[in-house]
């Protein structure tokens, strides 16, 4: 008889590989259930554990444990500590709602049809919390769960802000004037902001084309070397020479500038004749040979009397400077002036008094 009982543990030692698979998984299904699961497996699983103590010939003991009485402990297990119950709801009204809020926000029609097994659901309306940061005045560091600072080690106090204030603290919004704008003088005459016309571009991709005025590129060549200025240059760059009024201009202005172009240095051909204003009036006189040229020195020898000045009737004296050129507007054409008079004649009509 002691032989079997000392050979008896090894038969159980072969069989705990399995008793420990089997207690682990029940731990997990204990982990993953909820708490009134848990709840009502140890109010199941405790009359069976109760009743094992005493000898196996009192089976009426064991009938209680069937009773519904634990089934109590779950509802009471999934009250809110405040002291809200939870409210029970269909899965198929939620999914109702949801659909109902979907359609409305999106404009859409969505058919509220609820696939899986129509159960209910206990919910529990709690009030939404505020989440209150504060700050550490000295450090600018948020606090944590604790009223120490984690940097500096300063204790929470009055003065560490706190986010977001209190009703109390937010400052009263002061009434809005209205400030009334001073009127701006327009200097423009016009619209302020100049508008630009634009047509897209005949190129794939490229930028609109502007409108803008028509520009005359204007051209000035050396006489001296035929050589193009540069823009913004009046000396050239090949001889040195300075823009006089003998470099061509192209396209050229004769009508309107016959004696030089402005900006224009004098000519030093003396076969050009000069003309020379007024110091007094600035009048234009009329112009006279190059006082280096023959024609100037043989009228300077003979003595020939001046020219005055048709403004003042000053003669020309050696005072006076030498004249720029500048625009001259050219006289009118005597044919055209006798069209546009005998035009205004006939739309004369004489004024007939009725008798």
């Amino acid at each position: 008889m002691s032989a079997p009982a000392k050979d008896g543990p090894a038969v159980p030692a072969e069989k705990k590989g399995g008793l420990s698979k089997m207690v682990s998984r029940m731990k997990t299904v204990l982990k993953r259930s909820d708490g009134s699961k848990r709840l009502s497996f140890s109010a199941k699983s405790a009359p069976t554990i109760t009743p094992a103590g005493p000898s196996v010939t009192k089976p009426t003991e064991s009938t209680p444990v069937a009773a519904p009485e634990p089934v109590a402990e779950p509802v009471e297990a999934t009250t809110a500590g405040d002291g809200t119950e939870p409210t029970k709801i269909m899965r198929s009204q939620i999914d109702a709602d949801r659909a109902k809020k979907l359609a409305e926000r999106f404009a859409v029609t969505i058919d509220p049809s609820y696939n899986g097994p129509d159960k209910e659901i206990s919910r529990i309306e709690k009030p939404i919390r505020m989440r209150i940061h504060r700050s550490c005045h000295r450090c600018n560091t948020t606090f944590r769960g604790a009223k120490i600072c984690s940097q500096c080690e300063h204790v929470r106090c009055k003065a560490c802000p706190r986010y977001p204030l209190k009703k109390a603290e937010k400052k009263e919004k002061e009434p809005v004037v209205a400030t009334v704008a001073g009127i701006e003088a327009d200097t423009y005459w016009g619209v302020r902001q100049q508008v630009l016309l634009t047509k897209p571009s005949p190129k794939p991709g490229a930028q609109p084309l502007v409108r803008k005025s028509p520009r005359q590129r204007v051209r000035r060549t050396c006489h001296e070397c035929n050589t193009l200025f540069a823009r913004g240059t009046k000396i050239c760059g090949s001889c040195d020479h300075v823009r006089c009024v003998e470099c061509p201009r192209d396209p050229a202005k004769k009508k309107v500038y016959p004696d030089g172009y402005p900006g224009d240095a004098f000519s030093t051909n003396t076969a050009l004749p000069v003309k020379y204003s007024c110091h007094k009036c600035l009048k234009v006189f009329p112009p006279v040979p190059h006082p280096d040229s023959e024609e100037g020195i043989a009228r300077k020898e003979s003595g020939a009397e001046p020219l005055a000045c048709v403004r003042c009737q000053h003669p020309m004296c050696s005072e006076c400077p030498r004249a720029p050129p500048t625009r001259v507007e050219p006289a009118p054409d005597p044919e055209v002036l006798k069209a546009v008079q005998a035009k205004l004649a006939a739309l004369s009509v004489s004024n007939t008094v009725a008798s």
